[in-house]
């Protein structure tokens, strides 16, 4: 049976939600369990040496475990151990007073004297103790006293010092057994620690993170938002003050410059929170059509008509992947490819290539415009990162793009030569 089957079978469906719980929880069932073993172990030697009279004792022993095992899975777990260790004490005080001591009967006050220090929880200490304790005033009145509840069988016989050696292999067997499931539960939560402990710190760090970028985005936003308003505004002051038409006209389309600017720049942030936000989708997505789309929204881009977009994609090509942020992703690739091109050469073009991989579709970015400075290069990634003051854009659009991508289960690379073009490659998961 393996683990996870075991455990949904001793404790049931329901998670428990502490640590120390779960462990006595799953150590009471095993207990169970086995005491569940014994009793049917003990009947079955009995019926083989033909001795019937304690045959409803070792039934009992039987019944405990079941008892004590559905107590455990209703979550009843002071009833259940308290059931097992005193009904289990009883039992083997009532064979221990009423057999020879030949027989060995009362080493199995150790077993459970043990599963009482180990059931019961630290805040319930003094119960296990007075559980051993239980135990220990049993051995003495079953060793020392004549007195017994059940008929005293006088007299050793061989089958007494076969009932030794079997009571003390089958007490050592269940001492044994406590230990090492105690052990093995240990042993699995500290792996379970161990692994909390690890996502908590990657938790932690990537909290910070996100906190290190929400300052950055807070300023930057608030920034990015006020400059083309305040801009907006001197433009209309001027506007008002200008009594010319063709200066009134200019006037105008600088304010709409800026309010373009504007716009996009709050695209990119609903871009972002969507991304953040959204669960990922995946469906069919024929990436020719996809790529139409894309070239369809940057047909009013200024650069367009001065920039060539070449495709090389396959028409039957069709990903496994989430639409809206392929759509995103491209968008953000090509608009910025357009933005940056080379105004000094005759032909200046952005191409986008896809191709599907072994493990993975592969889609590629490259153009020929002004390329990325080296010392920007390993920063472009950034959220709000700019070359310069006079660089166009938000900052958001590769930062976006690259979050995309990863939240997508993919990744994405760029090379570039400043003054020849860039390449961005993109590697995404086949399903």
């Amino acid at each position: 049976m393996r683990s996870g089957s075991l455990r949904r079978f001793i404790i049931g469906k329901e998670a428990i939600p502490s640590i120390k719980l779960y462990k006595q929880a799953m150590l009471r069932g095993q207990i169970a369990l086995v005491l569940m073993a014994v009793g049917i172990t003990y009947v079955a030697i009995d019926i083989i040496y033909a001795i019937y009279r304690n045959i409803p004792l070792y039934s009992v022993i039987s019944i405990v475990g079941i008892s004590t095992f559905w107590l455990n899975r209703k979550k009843l777990y002071r009833e259940a151990t308290l059931l097992c260790i005193l009904l289990s004490n009883f039992i083997i005080y009532l064979f221990a007073s009423s057999e020879p001591a030949a027989s060995g009967v009362y080493i199995f006050f150790l077993p459970v004297s043990l599963a009482a220090m180990a059931l019961f929880t630290y805040k319930d200490w003094y119960l296990g103790l007075g559980c051993v304790l239980i135990s220990l005033v049993l051995f003495l009145l079953s060793y020392l006293s004549e007195f017994s509840i059940l008929p005293k069988i006088e007299g050793v016989d061989a089958t007494d010092e076969l009932y030794f050696l079997i009571n003390f292999t089958v007490a050592l067997t269940v001492s044994v057994l406590i230990v090492y499931f105690l052990i093995n539960l240990n042993h699995h939560a500290e792996k379970s620690l161990r692994e909390n402990e690890s996502r908590l710190m990657n938790l932690t760090a990537e909290l910070k993170q996100s906190n290190a970028e929400l300052d950055r985005f807070v300023y930057s936003v608030s920034h990015d938002l006020r400059a083309p308003l305040s801009s907006v505004v001197g433009l209309v002051g001027l506007a008002e003050m200008a009594e010319r038409p063709e200066e009134i006209k200019t006037y105008l389309t600088m304010m709409r410059g800026r309010i373009d600017a504007l716009e996009k720049f709050i695209r990119d942030i609903i871009d972002y929170s969507r991304n953040a936000r959204l669960e990922s989708i995946k469906e069919k997505v024929n990436l020719l059509e996809l790529m139409q789309e894309v070239m369809d929204s940057l047909r009013f881009a200024d650069e367009v008509s001065s920039v060539k977009i070449k495709t090389d994609i396959p028409s039957n090509l069709e990903l496994v992947t989430d639409k809206i942020r392929l759509r995103i992703i491209l968008n953000n690739l090509i608009a910025n490819a357009l933005k940056y091109h080379d105004r000094h050469k005759e032909e200046r073009y952005v191409q986008v290539s896809a191709n599907q991989q072994n493990q993975h579709y592969q889609i590629d970015v490259e153009d020929n415009g002004i390329g990325i400075q080296p010392d920007h290069l390993p920063k472009v990634f950034n959220m709000f990162y700019r070359a310069s003051e006079n660089s166009k854009g938000s900052g958001l659009g590769l930062y976006i793009a690259r979050e995309t991508i990863k939240k997508m289960g993919g990744q994405i690379t760029v090379k570039s030569e400043f003054g020849r073009g860039t390449h961005f490659q993109i590697n995404l998961p086949l399903t």
